[in-house]
């Protein structure tokens, strides 16, 4: 599409303000990422990896009750309005889940993650449905693939972070001094991230005047199944639900294996996470320079079949007693993630793009229904192989499962492309 001089205007008027987006969620994932990190390694270093599974479970069941919702708030409230009101309730989720560390108090830091879900779930349709609405259509795969290199050294910082912060010992202190400061950051960040969305300008707004979805994850189920009308957003759809059921469990694996299995310490079992994420950041640029929201398909069977030979390579290694292991988990997961942003990063930029201006809360917030579907799936599928296998095996029969699924979106995406073909033929014609 052509990059006239009026597009090029209006990307250069939204740098501010997306910015401040950027900043805000950034903090919000960090935080997330950063609290979630230091409760697993807890759990999974008090023999409790099981409640990695449940942990999982609970932060995807409000998505998948209230995604609704969330996608109506969107589009019948300013965006920024919803963004700040759900960034508040950051702040009392991080307070809950604060008091659990301190406590040690698992009911506590469940909840909390169950809360930071339901924030999540509001938070998602209303900045992501805000993207479109600064860019030319053209230019939004970059802005996500910049969002997602934001959002992605977020997760990085934010895992490499709980391990480290877990431990320091730089006072004698009565509760182990590693979890005092695991409550004090994110406590701080969550109220940064609240000053932080204040700095988001609001975008003109034109209410939809669809009823309140009473109905809740029946909505969200029916919006769901309606996207068999447009099989390119559906393969979109179900595709971003794979990767997130996917790199979910592949998370959890690598904490697992390193802790459990290879009796690694915190901090190196983090920077195996961190080294996936580092992958994802790297692929997700390279999936802006090769990809547009008008031709992205073609990337899903050789990004599907790369995560899953990568991941097959991760459980071999860990089988080979070697003084190189680390360093070649390390590779080797950094190459699991560039495939995993080349596979995703389209993903993101076509449901944002491809829905009316006056369905795009709605139909993210279907996807959100979806792929948090997936991730509580991951949290049972997890906890069942974890019970029965130990995790290297666990990653090599996930590395399969990418390699199987890459044959499916190769086939998908050739019926997507046959979709838009004969769609473009009936422009033609008439």
């Amino acid at each position: 599409m052509g990059k006239s001089q009026q597009d090029m205007q209006e990307i250069r008027s939204a740098r501010s303000r997306f910015i401040a987006m950027a900043a805000t969620y950034f903090l919000g994932v960090f935080n997330d990422n950063f609290f979630k990190q230091a409760a697993l390694l807890l759990a999974v270093v008090a023999g409790l990896s099981g409640l990695q599974g449940k942990a999982t479970m609970l932060f995807s069941l409000p998505f998948i009750l209230f995604s609704a919702y969330g996608g109506w708030l969107a589009d019948r409230f300013p965006k920024k309005q919803v963004i700040i009101w759900v960034k508040v309730l950051e702040v009392v989720a991080m307070a809950m889940g604060a008091y659990g560390v301190l406590t040690l108090s698992w009911s506590w830091i469940l909840a909390m993650v169950a809360l930071m879900g339901l924030q999540s779930t509001f938070f998602g349709p209303a900045l992501n449905g805000a993207i479109p609405e600064l860019y030319p259509s053209w230019y939004v795969t970059r802005a996500n693939a910049v969002l997602k290199l934001v959002t992605t050294l977020a997760i990085l910082l934010g895992m490499a972070m709980a391990g480290i912060a877990l431990d320091q010992h730089w006072f004698e202190t009565e509760i182990p001094f590693g979890r005092i400061l695991v409550a004090a950051v994110v406590l701080v960040v969550a109220v940064t991230g609240v000053a932080a969305s204040f700095g988001i300008k609001q975008t003109e707004h034109i209410p939809c005047k669809t009823s309140i979805p009473w109905s809740g994850p029946f909505a969200s189920l029916r919006d769901s199944i309606n996207l068999r009308r447009d099989p390119p957003l559906l393969l979109a759809v179900l595709g971003d639900a794979f990767f997130y059921f996917f790199s979910l469990i592949a998370v959890m694996l690598i904490n697992t294996l390193g802790i459990s299995e290879l009796n690694m310490s915190v901090t190196a079992t983090s920077m195996l996470a961190v080294a996936l994420m580092v992958g994802v950041c790297v692929g997700a640029m390279i999936a802006a320079r090769i990809t547009t929201p008008q031709r992205w398909s073609h990337v899903l069977g050789p990004a599907s079949f790369g995560m899953g030979i990568c991941l097959c390579l991760v459980g071999v290694i860990a089988h080979q007693n070697t003084g190189m292991q680390w360093l070649l988990l390390l590779l080797s997961l950094s190459c699991a993630g560039v495939c995993g942003g080349i596979f995703l990063i389209p993903f993101t930029a076509f449901i944002q793009v491809r829905p009316a201006e006056s369905e795009k809360g709605k139909i993210i917030a279907a996807a959100n229904f979806c792929s948090f579907s997936g991730m509580l799936i991951a949290g049972q599928v997890f906890t069942l192989f974890d019970a029965a296998f130990v995790p290297s095996s666990n990653m090599v029969f996930l590395g399969g499962l990418g390699m199987i699924a890459s044959f499916f979106f190769s086939a998908g995406a050739r019926v997507a492309r046959r979709f838009e073909l004969r769609i473009d033929s009936d422009g033609d014609a008439t």
